[in-house]
């Protein structure tokens, strides 16, 4: 995949960035770059490589799931800046 200045534009736009002309130019550079990289590792063979492999061939210490220092549900909505029927309010994210 090639970047050129309109899909550095339009990937700015998508990412809701502000970007001069100068910025774009560099920006396109380092874009560049990054796929550039991204097909190298394209190229090497992992076919043979088990995808949670660990070089270092250690062991995960695994221990009990037990609750602790519960807080109540007042307690955690003491120092929040907004709340409603005993939850967080956020600002929406979707459109």
């Amino acid at each position: 995949m090639e970047f050129d200045k309109n899909s550095t534009i339009k990937l700015a736009k998508l990412a809701r960035l502000s970007v001069n002309d100068n910025q774009l130019n560099s920006l396109e550079k380092d874009l560049k770059s990054i796929l550039k990289f991204i097909d190298q590792l394209k190229e090497i063979n992992t076919e043979d490589i088990d995808p949670t492999s660990n070089s270092l061939d250690q062991k995960l210490i695994l221990r009990d799931d037990i609750a602790e220092n519960t807080l109540s549900n007042e307690d955690l909505l003491k120092n929040v800046p907004e709340s409603e029927l005993g939850f967080f309010v956020v600002p929406k994210v979707i459109e």
